[in-house]
């Protein structure tokens, strides 16, 4: 599979990567292949709308299939040099799950990630703000764009997919920013009425 990834990397092709096991039979991804290496791979992603919206990282494990190229190629990759919209690698390092999370972190600002054999439906959204070999924690962002009070751990490999730099998290790192003194949920909020 590697050697098929480096191909669509080099010959600059969308691929669609299904995980029919976490996802089912009828979801996929379309990308264009950015890196890979005996673990992962990092796409940049090509949305609905034919614009290239943020990264993801996969685990070459849950990969159930790929198509090189993906369906509708040549109509995706004409639509993005109209647009003048490029590939950017965004230089981040697969070799340490670790370190990759505390890079993401800084340098895009937040960061999703997905613990679909733990939890189907949900993510996390944040920055990590420290992960060793075993675990990461994370500072969280509500849907409303305010941080949560406290920080919470998790176990680094339950990460099944990671999803940075997309317009979703920009809007969320933009309305954080305007709330000012507001950024950040109030702590009694959570605890439960006696």
């Amino acid at each position: 599979m590697l050697i098929e990834l480096e191909k669509a990397r080099t010959r600059k092709n969308v691929v669609r990567i299904f995980r029919e096991d976490l996802d089912g039979p009828d979801n996929w991804t379309d990308g264009f292949v950015v890196d890979a290496n005996e673990e992962m791979v990092l796409l940049q992603l090509v949305d609905d709308g034919v614009h290239l919206n943020g990264y993801q990282i996969l685990f070459l494990e849950d990969i159930s299939d790929f198509v090189h190229p993906a369906p509708f190629n040549d109509f995706q990759k004409r639509v993005l040099e109209l647009r003048d919209e490029e590939i950017e690698d965004p230089e981040v390092d697969l070799d340490d799950l670790a370190v990759l999370l505390v890079d993401i972190s800084e340098e895009f600002g937040l960061v999703t990630l997905h613990r679909e054999e733990v939890e189907a439906d949900s993510c996390e959204i944040g920055r990590v703000i420290r992960a060793d070999a075993v675990s990461f924690e994370l500072e969280e962002i509500g849907s409303d764009a305010r941080w949560f009070d406290e920080t919470f751990e998790y176990d680094l490999y339950d990460i099944t997919r990671i999803e940075f730099g997309s317009s979703y998290e920009e809007a969320l790192i933009l309305a954080n920013d305007d709330m000012g003194e507001d950024s950040y949920e109030l702590a009694d909020e959570y605890e439960e009425s006696v």
